[in-house]
């Protein structure tokens, strides 16, 4: 039963009432069902279209309506079994589709390179005696690396930032955000991990020691780039940290040189860029002493955004493998 489209939903409509009277003694059908509302003039002058609706009545089967229904049963407990691996194979279709249409081969290539890409370093774990050798596995970052991650950055952010110690948690919560984002743009960025086997503690697990982020081309760049904007097209290191208490033992320059050999084997491109801040002397050093010179430099007007001045920094790549290299004292 539907109502005229200028009827106010506020308005309750008048119910309506079906009479059907007992059919009439003798073989005919006896008189014709009555339809009966209450009288209104509002309604009436509004003209309502009124619709009904009568549901069929129910006859008990005979034998040959019942046959009928049994062969459709059957017909179609038959047709199911061959309906399931049609639709299964679709599926793999478009899977395999989707996963096609995302990993070209060359994506493929670089996806198998970076699966299989580790570097490990050796180096003397106190300065006093040599004989002791701490070792350094560099790797891209897993999964379950994230939360370490997130938590070494955070550290890094809010000495670098001086943003409260309250924040903490807060920043490392974006910082994780932002991870799991980059992380879905493989193989075109990745995140480098160091970790640290100490040589008194070589049977208890690693620490994570280091960390750097790579973008490799175009597609991996980061959209929000920190100014004087690098080519979006060139591979750019950023997010490069060492932990508090493993520093002063040359891990960054081994982090450095590890990512410089990544971009050799990811891409055909020979210039890398990064940033370093105006301020930050010891990581411009260690920067100029790699081969890395300043092509631009921030403007005066970036203080009003409330950051540091920057320097956007170049390295020419050579094509040779730069390998494991011990590090020297105080870098």
């Amino acid at each position: 039963m539907g109502a005229g489209a200028g009827a106010s939903p506020s308005q309750p409509l008048p119910s309506l009432s079906l009479s059907l009277p007992r059919p009439g003694p003798g073989p005919g059908p006896g008189r014709l069902p009555s339809l009966s509302f209450p009288r209104n003039k509002r309604i009436q002058r509004q003209r309502h279209p009124l619709s009904l609706s009568l549901s069929p009545l129910r006859c008990s089967p005979s034998p040959h309506s019942s046959q009928t229904q049994q062969q459709q049963q059957l017909q179609e407990e038959l047709e199911e079994p061959q309906q399931q691996p049609q639709t299964q194979q679709t599926q793999q279709t478009h899977q395999t589709h989707q996963t096609q249409t995302f990993l070209s081969p060359s994506s493929l290539s670089k996806l198998q390179t970076l699966s299989s890409f580790s570097r490990t370093h050796h180096f003397p774990d106190n300065h006093n005696d040599t004989d002791k050798l701490a070792t350094l596995l560099i790797r891209p970052m897993l999964d379950p690396d994230i939360d370490a991650v997130s938590h070494l950055l955070s550290q890094s952010f809010i000495q670098t930032l001086f943003f409260p110690p309250n924040y903490a948690n807060l920043l490392a919560f974006l910082v994780k955000n932002y991870l799991l984002g980059r992380r879905a743009l493989l193989p075109h960025s990745t995140v480098l991990v160091g970790m640290y086997y100490s040589a008194d503690a070589q049977d208890q697990d690693p620490q994570l020691a280091c960390t750097a982020e790579i973008s490799f081309d175009q597609r991996g760049a980061n959209a929000a780039s920190p100014t004087p904007f690098p080519p979006p097209d060139c591979p750019y290191i950023c997010n490069m940290t060492v932990k508090n208490s493993l520093r002063r033992k040359g891990i960054g320059k081994l982090l450095l040189n590890t990512c410089e050999d990544l971009i050799t084997e990811m891409t055909n491109k020979r210039d890398v860029y990064l940033h370093c801040r105006m301020v930050d002397k010891v990581p411009l050093s260690l920067y100029r002493k790699a081969g890395y010179e300043v092509v631009k430099t921030d403007s005066f007007l970036v203080w009003l955004t409330l950051q540091r001045r920057k320097y956007l920094m170049r390295k020419t790549l050579c094509d040779d493998v730069i390998g494991s290299e011990t590090p020297t004292e105080g870098e």
